[in-house]
């Protein structure tokens, strides 16, 4: 079978393979775009975006709930799982379709099937149904953007009836009267969110010593306090023995305890999916079960990039985005299209490898939680001397006004030049708020600078400006401690 060429073929469409193929083809790269499934990935049609439709009802629930608090009528906040799940898929359905309207309009040619490589330069295409061979195609160069998929314990097979994924939960079209979740990662706890607010019983079964373990302490043990509050109950160290499904599910853990449920969610995290890929045939190499790249995201055979989970990085959406326009733009350089890339974006081509200090991570619990940059903790394991400061929502006036004061905003900042290394924030809309302070870390800015410019009021982003001002022990709406620190970092005179 004779090889349609191009210049750039991306196996899979989720945000990293279809935002690297519309920035790729806004170039001039005739792109070749190859997919089993819809257009968007799991993002789009198992994760961040349906999900996020639902936290968004969940929310408007509680706001509903506290119509009283707020000096309005009372409101019955009646809802329907079915009907919620419903607006989902239309929402989906919407984003689905203008994602494959951008990429028709750039000109990239969409290749439904399963892709595996023949050799380095060749992939060919199979039917997602029939299995049989539909089409060839050759490029220069390739990225693998095939994304991840749903863990399971070991010995634990999941049978998207009583014992689920996070895709699975998508399906139901009933609330689970009683649900408990295996794993108290991000997963874990929106969907444990998103239940209680349903009037599901839910318990969160985590083995680490709290919730959110790969984030600052502090966001972790604030939101298990919410959650208990909530009526939502955690178990902390909890080593998961055996899950047995008869009439109820019972879930077994090392301790000698056991916990019934009409559902379990399996939520211990996500593996990158590299089988039938043809990955050998290519002679690319793997890192465990993730395709293994360099700083350039490269693998060991030239022309051939992996982006996404499927590099088993850090497996976020816009990690995977911004990882496949880094890859584009040293494309565009390997092909000779340009000998350096100028385009606003294109600028860490030119850096010595894909930078991961400045990536924001968000978790869409009520409250929201969200994170950029370094810990306290993590900047001392590197034997940074730094310091932080805490600025309550409960001391900010649009926070009290919209009835969300449960939360803070942190900053860590190093001692001597008082620049900005990370941040954290736990209350209303922190996932919109991080995006400051990740600008921040990202244009390495000191605290100094941060009191410098000039929040609207009345904003939650001032509690930036009080935390950055804290940091000098000099906040207005709280009490701090004078700190004197070096001209480099000092507040303005």
């Amino acid at each position: 079978m004779e090889a349609s060429k191009f210049d750039l073929t991306i196996m899979g469409a989720g945000p990293g393979g279809y935002v690297g193929a519309i920035y790729a083809a806004q170039r001039g790269l005739k792109v070749a775009l190859v997919e089993g499934r819809e257009v968007g990935g799991v993002c789009l049609h198992a994760g961040c975006i349906p999900t996020k439709t639902l936290v968004a009802s969940v929310d408007l629930l509680r706001q509903l709930k506290t119509a009283t608090q707020r000096g309005l009528g009372s409101a019955s906040g009646e809802t329907s799982f079915s009907v919620l799940q419903e607006r989902r898929k239309r929402v989906v359905n919407q984003l689905t379709q203008g994602v494959k309207f951008l990429l028709n309009k750039q000109g990239v040619q969409i290749f439904h099937g399963w892709g595996s490589f023949l050799d380095r330069h060749t992939i060919s295409i199979h039917d997602p149904t029939g299995g049989m061979e539909v089409g060839r195609l050759e490029s220069p160069a390739i990225m693998i953007a095939t994304g991840s998929k749903s863990s399971n314990l070991r010995g634990l097979a999941c049978d998207g009836v009583a014992i689920l994924h996070s895709g699975d939960m998508l399906s139901l079209m009933q609330c689970p009267k009683h649900l408990i979740i295996i794993g108290g990662g991000y997963i874990g706890c929106e969907f444990a969110g998103i239940l209680s607010a349903l009037g599901g019983e839910v318990t969160v079964l985590e083995a680490q010593g709290r919730l959110l373990p790969g984030m600052d302490a502090e966001l972790g043990q604030t939101l298990d306090r919410v959650f208990r509050k909530a009526g939502i109950k955690v178990v902390l160290n909890a080593q998961v023995k055996s899950v047995k499904h008869g009439e109820m599910v019972r879930v077994d853990l090392e301790d000698g305890t056991h916990w019934e449920a009409d559902k379990v969610l399996v939520s211990v995290g996500r593996v990158a999916h590299t089988e039938g890929l043809g990955l050998e045939a290519a002679g690319v190499a793997l890192n465990g079960t993730a395709v293994a790249v360099n700083e350039h995201l490269e693998t060991n055979v030239p022309g051939i990039y992996a982006v996404g989970d499927v590099t088993g990085k850090m497996p976020l959406a816009h990690v995977a985005s911004a990882q496949a326009r880094y890859v584009v733009d040293r494309i565009l350089i390997g092909l000779g299209r340009v000998s350096a890339i100028q385009e606003p974006g294109g600028a860490m081509a030119s850096r010595t490898g894909f930078d991961y200090g400045a990536v924001p991570a968000c978790v869409f619990t009520s409250p929201e939680i969200a994170s950029v940059g370094l810990t306290e903790s993590e900047a001392k394991e590197k034997g940074m001397s730094v310091r932080t400061s805490r600025f309550p929502f409960s001391a900010c006036g649009k926070a009290v006004a919209i009835g969300e004061t449960e939360g803070f905003v942190k900053l860590v900042a190093e001692e001597q030049s008082g620049r900005v290394v990370g941040g954290q924030i736990l209350g209303p809309h922190a996932t919109e708020l991080i995006g400051q302070v990740t600008l921040a870390v990202r244009a390495r800015l000191t605290a100094g600078q941060l009191c410098e410019t000039i929040f609207a009021h009345p904003t939650l982003a001032e509690a930036i400006h009080e935390a950055a001002e804290g940091l000098f022990g000099q906040p207005i709406h709280s009490i701090g401690r004078p700190r004197p620190v070096s001209a480099a970092g000092s507040p303005p005179s």
